[in-house]
């Protein structure tokens, strides 16, 4: 057989009917190695081999370091400032974030692969406002967005803006009647158990539960006082949480104070409260409680963790010190056991790059400590333990979001994005081909912008060429002006207006 029909042969099919393609996707995971992990267990294989046969800590040491899915990660990049909100659907298809650069990006695992990690929308909600919180909901079809101004919002979950919900009067003086918040949000979070109400806290003092399908008005008001010299006195709401059967809602305030109220109420006075649960004037940033109802984890800006037991109230069980926290969305989340602990650590001068940090719920001592960009000074802000997915993602604020997963553990989510083929190529794709680039063709729709991705532009851009568009801008058609000869045609106003100067130059 000649060389030339070689050549064709391998143009033409080797059978007829479906043809099974096998891709095999090794080096796509061998790409997505944590060089760190393989680090981690050599240590603890070094400190396994210098243990005595007896001493059992070594070993329990490596079998929790083979439980967390750390082994293997991907990176999405699209925001350009702090990423300080994030979440995941209970699905773990969506994912949601939101940014110091004003946008809400939304990606999906499912249409995602290595060669291209890029968002499907990309919204503003208010635009020039920071993003404090986005929060699913439980049955995945709604957003809840807390921007910094003082009105939240609610998105599909594909992006479209849904609701947005009342501002109070900033005149009034009690805050019990108004019907929205006043000044700047700074979190919110869904009810675990009922689908229609949502809570959100604000820096008037005030942390308000919301009926979804109403946006008129609050449901529920809760005025959080603090003791000072004076007396009770109102103070700036910086952090909430609903305990997992949804009967109470703790809150955190910037007067180092915490307190939780009963979800049905009376709401004049909490259950219980501590006045000095961190350091005043320090932003306690997260909350969060066990699956058990009693307990309740706080992440301070005093660069402390502590752990509570509602039912005594009067002392931490356990306190952890020496976590910096600089960035106020900086959370702290739970592993879907209850074993772990996951947050991040802030950039700070004596160590620029911030960590994330698993920790054992126990004793509050550190098992993991990875550095997830090590390239630029960086903080960890935003943590999350997805219980379907089995995988970890935190943000940064480079901009990033690391999606850390285990090949061997984890479901789903990056594992599509890894697993998936890359695009085959049309014969008509080869870009070797001798192709006439310059022959290509330029609709006007080129020349207007409106080939553009809406969903990749800010509001400001959009207004603007929707102005130039005369549909969407619904300009009216121009007058008719019937000429001498008996000719119809459109009045141009710009050519009637230069004759008529041009005339009176003559004159």
């Amino acid at each position: 057989m000649s060389d030339s029909e070689d050549e064709l042969r391998q143009y033409l099919p080797a059978g007829f009917g479906k043809q099974t393609q096998t891709y095999d996707f090794e080096d796509q995971y061998e790409k997505c190695k944590r060089n760190e992990y393989i680090n981690l267990l050599s240590q603890k294989g070094d400190k396994k081999a210098g243990s005595s046969s007896d001493d059992d800590d070594a070993s329990d040491d490596d079998d929790e370091l083979y439980e967390l899915p750390i082994s293997h990660e991907i990176v999405l990049k699209e925001h350009n400032k702090t990423i300080s909100a994030l979440d995941v659907d209970s699905a773990g298809v969506r994912v949601a974030s939101g940014s110091y650069d004003y946008n809400m990006d939304l990606w999906d695992f499912n249409g995602m692969n290595l060669a291209s990690l890029h968002p499907f929308r990309i919204v503003e909600p208010v635009e020039s406002h920071p993003i404090h919180e986005i929060q699913y909901s439980r049955n995945g079809e709604w957003l809840l967005v807390i921007p910094s101004s003082s009105q939240a919002k609610l998105y599909t979950r594909d992006g479209i803006e849904e609701s947005e919900y009342v501002r109070g009067d900033m005149y009034l003086r009690d805050m019990n009647n108004t019907d929205g918040h006043v000044a700047e949000l700074t979190a919110g979070a869904w009810h675990p158990t009922n689908d229609n109400l949502f809570a959100t806290s604000s820096l008037d003092s005030t942390i308000r539960i919301w009926d979804a399908n109403i946006k008129r008005s609050q449901r529920n008001v809760i005025v959080v006082k603090s003791r000072t010299a004076k007396g009770a006195g109102k103070t700036r709401v910086s952090s909430i949480a609903w305990t997992p059967d949804g009967k109470y809602i703790a809150g955190a305030t910037t007067d180092g104070g915490l307190a939780y109220y009963s979800s049905s109420g009376p709401y004049n006075r909490p259950v219980a409260s501590i006045e000095d649960a961190h350091e005043k004037e320090s932003w306690t940033s997260g909350l969060v409680y066990g699956a058990d109802n009693t307990t309740l984890l706080t992440r301070g800006g005093d660069g402390t963790i502590k752990l509570w037991d509602i039912r005594n109230f009067k002392k931490a069980l356990l306190s952890r010190s020496g976590l910096e926290n600089t960035v106020q969305e900086t959370n702290i989340s739970l592993s879907p056991n209850g074993r772990w602990i996951i947050t991040g650590t802030s950039s700070t001068p004596e160590s620029p790059i911030g960590q994330l940090h698993i920790i054992d719920k126990s004793d509050l001592t550190t098992i993991a400590k990875l550095t997830l960009d090590a390239s630029k000074p960086s903080s960890v802000v935003k943590t999350l333990w997805h219980p379907k997915l089995d995988q970890i993602l935190a943000t940064t604020s480079a901009g990033d979001i690391h999606v850390l997963f285990s090949r061997e553990r984890s479901v789903k989510g990056a594992k599509v994005v890894v697993e998936k083929p890359p695009k085959v190529r049309h014969v008509d794709d080869d870009i070797t081909a001798d192709i006439d680039l310059t022959a290509a063709a330029v609709t006007p729709d080129m020349l207007s912008g409106r080939h553009r991705d809406e969903s990749r532009l800010t509001s400001q851009q959009r207004q603007k060429m929707a102005r130039k568009d005369p549909i969407r801008s619904r300009r009216p058609d121009l007058p008719l002006a019937k000429r001498m000869d008996g000719e119809v045609r459109v009045f141009n106003f710009d050519a009637e207006d230069k004759e008529t100067s041009h005339k009176r130059r003559k004159i």
